[in-house]
């Protein structure tokens, strides 16, 4: 009874500016209901967020005999019924295995939380052919979803696979020049000059690639180059002369082509590291091969070269207009003119705007033929645009500041504008409305004396009589003869912090050059920025639910950040290698234990797709460890 009277209490009588009406317990307990109010606000929202969705993810082609996952992904629920599909064409080696995942993501206030779902199959196809899977449902809350159908074709064939796999097996560590190689392409093999082409610097593999320890860019003679990379490696699959490869983007550059005639891009050099079967490993099961397992395997280095790639660059066509400065592409032009009032002696601008998609980094300012008495000053440009592989969009404002002198009226004549379009074959001109501006007298000139010549003023002697200078104002700026700089106490002082600051850069430049040509440093220094670029792929992977990337990334962020650290190669790390190494520099044990978990949870979760812990807290600890150790 009496926690009721307490409760009616708190209803009835207690407010924000009544807090003697209740005992101190009692206002706690308000404080208790409120935060309790506030989080299942916050909550609501959150559930309230989700939606639900259902998905394949499955590769376009596979070789006959390969191993491959295809997935089937329910987002916003982990209570769905599953009916699966109708798989023709394929052996079903393993699955349905179903994984769950939750994760919660607060970006500016806003929160989001995602209930993932994975229904997995590992499939082997034998026969030649394009097959489709369909029919796969889920049930939510008793409304029924269906996945899209899904078009795998198979490529090479059994006895071929076989029989390269048992070649395979009798020489292991040995990659033929078939099994990786990189390219360039272009979207265009022949373009006018100015126009955007697109190359693409790609990696196909057939072996599991590790990572790029040296890249070498192609040289661009005779282009104007702009990198447009993606902002993270994305792999795919394309079939190659009946073969399957993964297929990595490495670079993409946007050129515009600066002469005519036949122009190459030159070939590039890659280093990549692939990961091979050692000689003496034993054969792997099924979830090995799947998963992309290391166990038994060792790292190779693989240096790639790429073939030139040429482009024919036409000459633009003969008659272009007297204003054309070699735009390429499409545009459009705006302006916002001056007032049509001005005083004489204040300032005013005109302001031209150059809109569209074209080569923008070499357009030049246009010409505006601005009355002669109007004094003009130095063009400003203001860009936003943006580099594309369609070429370079977006818009550039050229302001044109000038100040009249002599009160007037003045028409400033229209902008022209020419460029030439490619898609069309012609030039194009683009002229801007005439403005009429109105000069009014400077009512605040000074008045000539009596006895002084008028009619002249100081801007009239610079525009009509150049040789004249107007008379200097202000101090003369003497100083007394004899005094000199040199040998004084500044100049000693200059001249001794001169050499100060010489010997402190040959110092430390010194130390530095060493430490450079110290691999060891190099590696030691690098390990943590490697390291987190590898965690920030994990992150992103893990927000799009794509287990297989994130553990794969954690795992290769992990194990590199730990050889670069301890300047042990890849091939001979190992956990108990890890523990002994971290004992041996005062590292606690708990460091070495925690990190040891992370690995088998990672590990365990990549070849069991139902098992391991959540993503999240994988990601969380191994930030952590990483943070722990770089202090």
């Amino acid at each position: 009874m009496k926690r009721l009277k307490d409760i009616d209490c708190f209803v009835e009588h207690c407010s924000p500016r009544n807090d003697t009406c209740c005992s101190p317990s009692l206002r706690a307990k308000r404080g208790n209901l409120l935060l309790v109010f506030i989080f299942s606000f916050f909550h609501f929202f959150i559930c309230e967020a989700q939606s639900i969705s259902f998905d394949v993810a499955a590769p376009r082609a596979v070789e006959a005999g390969e191993l491959f996952r295809i997935e089937f992904i329910v987002s916003g629920s982990l209570n769905a019924e599953f009916s699966p599909p109708v798989i023709d064409g394929f052996e079903v080696m393993a699955g349905p295995s179903e994984s769950r995942g939750t994760s919660v993501q607060i970006i500016n206030g806003a929160s989001s939380r995602t209930e993932t779902t994975t229904y997995t199959y590992v499939l082997q196809g034998f026969e030649q052919g394009v097959y489709t899977i369909s029919g796969a449902q889920v049930t939510v809350d008793g409304q029924t979803y269906s996945a899209r159908e899904v078009a795998i074709e198979v490529v090479g064939s059994a006895d071929a696979a076989a029989q390269r796999s048992e070649q395979g097996s009798q020489s292991p560590t040995t990659i033929s020049d078939s099994d990786i190689f990189v390219r360039a392409a272009v979207n265009k093999g022949s373009v006018w000059k100015g126009e955007p082409v697109v190359v693409t610097l790609r990696l196909y593999s057939r072996v599991q690639v590790g990572g790029i320890d040296y890249f070498s860019p192609p040289a661009f003679n005779g282009f104007w180059q702009q990198d447009i990379s993606p902002a993270q490696v994305v792999e795919e699959r394309e079939t190659i002369d009946g073969r399957v490869y993964n297929s990595y983007v490495l670079k993409q550059y946007l050129l515009y082509p600066q002469q005519a005639g036949a122009l190459s891009v030159e070939p590039f050099e890659v280093t990549a590291v692939v990961w091979v079967q050692s000689a003496q490993s034993s054969p792997r099961n099924i979830f090995d091969e799947l998963m992309g397992g290391n166990s038994g395997y060792q790292q190779v280095q693989r240096k790639l070269s790429s073939r030139a790639v040429g482009v024919t660059v036409r000459e633009l066509p003969t008659g272009a207009p007297e204003d054309f400065d070699g735009a390429v592409g499409d545009f459009e032009i705006s302006s916002t003119p001056p007032p049509s009032v001005v005083g004489a002696n204040s300032s005013a601008s005109y302001v031209l705007r150059l809109e569209g998609t074209g080569n923008f980094p070499l357009v030049r300012v246009p010409r505006i033929e601005f009355p002669a008495s109007f004094e003009q000053y130095n063009v400003t440009t203001a860009d936003n645009t943006t580099h594309t592989a369609a070429g370079t969009r977006g818009y550039r404002e050229f302001t044109y500041p000038f100040i009249p002198r002599t009160d007037g009226a003045y028409v400033i004549p229209g902008p022209g504008f020419s460029y030439f379009d490619p898609s069309s074959g012609r030039y194009v001109t683009l002229s801007g409305r005439e403005i009429a501006v109105e000069v009014t007298a400077d009512t605040t000139a000074i008045s000539v004396p009596v006895g002084v010549v008028g009619g002249i003023s100081r801007e009239d002697l610079r525009i009509f009589g150049q040789d004249i200078q107007f008379i200097k104002r202000g101090g003369a700026g003497l100083r007394p003869k004899g005094r000199v700089f040199m040998w004084s106490w500044g100049y000693v002082l200059v001249l001794s912090t001169l050499v100060a600051l010489f010997f402190a850069g040959y110092v430390f430049g010194g130390r530095y050059v060493r430490n450079m040509q110290n691999d060891r440093f190099v590696r030691n220094k690098r390990a943590n920025r490697v390291a987190l670029r590898r965690l920030r792929i994990a992150e992103g992977a893990m927000r799009r639910g794509d287990r297989h990337l994130f553990y794969d990334e954690m795992l290769k962020g992990l194990w590199g950040y730990m050889g670069d650290k301890l300047d042990i190669p890849l091939s001979e790390l190992s956990k108990d290698r890890v523990r002994e190494e971290l004992f041996e520099r005062g590292v606690p044990a708990v460091d070495a234990d925690d990190f040891a978990d992370v690995v088998s949870e990672c590990e365990r979760a990549q070849y069991s797709p139902s098992g391991g812990a959540q993503m999240g807290d994988l990601y969380k600890r191994g930030v952590e460890l990483i943070s722990r150790l770089e202090l």
